[in-house]
């Protein structure tokens, strides 16, 4: 399909939503082959996601299959579903995220596929894992928040648990099964054959408590929410309104402390006493209010224009259109535009390996657009495809139309 350091790759997604789409939308990237393979009568809910649409097409579909060809047949029916292994036969990866035993039910769990191809990696992503007392439970970025504790510590101390402002469990859970299937790849040039990948979302959530775990693990440290989104330990560290907005500072060192200090001017900031993290966190409610004092006083862009030129960490609290907007953003290239004949042209973000992905070159696919030619690639002959089409085993945009 492209270029990229997984050019040569064929994935098939199958896949829906968010986390598995995002893990192959980021093997997309990297130059492999992704069809996305969809039963027209059981579509990837995301497209019909709403609130933007785009001449018909989810903008939120949009955004995560970009890079993607569109492979449609129908399971239920037996040339479809020979047209699936067919296809199975042709790939190097699937991937779903559909919960435990589903995919056995459609005979495409590893164990029958490996008897297709067995070098074929699968990953399966899933809430809780394939195995344990909730691997059957339905489960959803929201849920694995409040279960891995995370929700405990995100909100202010005298409101109620909250979730982080995007579904950072099922992007997170998508690199990690890109990294996982890239490992799986790796390995089948050793072994000759591929594996299983089980991925479950709460697993990589509790990975990334990491610290926090180590902390109640090991001496009984349970940290809870704090004002400002402030670090656990770390002062300061955490938001602070301005005159016109806010801004996020982190003080990651004493010696950060020391350029801080003088910029704000405040002698009660200067005094030995402050000087230490550990004085400065035993300290918080103090260092906090006169700072809280001072960085009211002045605009955002005053306050970082000064403290970066000290270098200080900090950064506005953008908005998203403000985000899309940075400097920095742009100058990285990280939005881009893709076009379709159907819906035309639409802007979305990069794969998150801009350096080494190959770039998106087309917008996200019909339903089934791909599937006269991908049946070509396989080697069905002309008047064998348009039987399919014809008897509803396979279908393309006009046949679903």
């Amino acid at each position: 399909m492209g270029d990229g350091p997984l050019a040569g790759i064929r994935v098939l997604d199958v896949c829906h939503f968010l986390a598995g789409p995002y893990a192959t939308l980021v093997l997309a990237d990297l130059g492999a082959d992704v069809i996305k393979v969809e039963d027209p009568d059981h579509l990837d809910e995301a497209r019909n996601v709403g609130p933007c649409w785009q001449e018909g097409c989810s903008l939120y579909f949009a955004a995560l299959n970009w890079g993607k060809r569109s492979f449609a047949a129908r399971l239920a029916h037996p040339d479809g579903r020979a047209a699936v292994l067919d296809l199975v036969r042709s790939a190097d990866v699937v991937v779903d995220n559909f919960r435990p035993g589903v995919m056995a039910k459609l005979g495409l769990d590893h164990a029958a596929l490996e008897g297709v191809n067995p070098r074929i990696v699968t990953c399966s992503l899933t809430s809780y894992g394939e195995t344990g007392p909730y691997a059957p439970r339905p489960g959803y970025d929201y849920t694995v928040q409040a279960l891995a504790g995370v929700m405990s510590l995100t909100g202010e101390p005298d409101g109620p648990p909250g979730k982080a402002g995007i579904s950072y469990v099922d992007h997170a859970g998508g690199l990690a099964a890109a990294l996982g299937v890239c490992a799986a790849l790796l390995a089948r040039t050793a072994t000759g054959r591929g594996t299983h990948v089980d991925l479950g979302l709460l697993d990589v959530q509790v990975s990334m408590l990491s610290y926090l775990a180590s902390w109640h693990l090991n001496a009984g440290f349970a940290p809870g929410r704090t004002a400002g989104g402030a670090h656990p330990s770390i002062v300061p560290a955490q938001t602070f309104a301005t005159r016109d907005g806010h801004i996020s500072i982190f003080v990651g060192n004493d010696a950060i402390w020391g350029r801080l200090v003088p910029l704000v001017g405040d002698p009660r900031l200067a005094e030995p006493e402050l000087a230490s993290g550990r004085a400065r966190y035993e300290q918080r409610g103090r260092v906090v209010a006169l700072l809280e004092e001072a960085f009211a006083r002045e605009d955002t862009g005053r306050w970082v224009s000064a403290l970066v030129d000290a270098g200080v960490p900090c950064a506005p609290v953008n908005d998203i259109g403000e985000a899309l907007a940075d400097p920095q953003v742009q100058s990285r290239a990280l939005v881009h535009d893709s076009e379709h004949p159907a819906y035309g042209a639409y802007r979305h973000v990069r794969g998150p390996l801009p350096n080494l992905g190959a770039g998106p070159a087309r917008g996200a696919p019909l339903l089934g657009e791909d599937t006269v030619a991908l049946l070509e690639e396989l080697g069905y002959e002309r008047d064998g495809i348009e039987r399919l089409v014809r008897e509803g085993a396979a279908a393309s945009p006009e046949a679903v139309r």
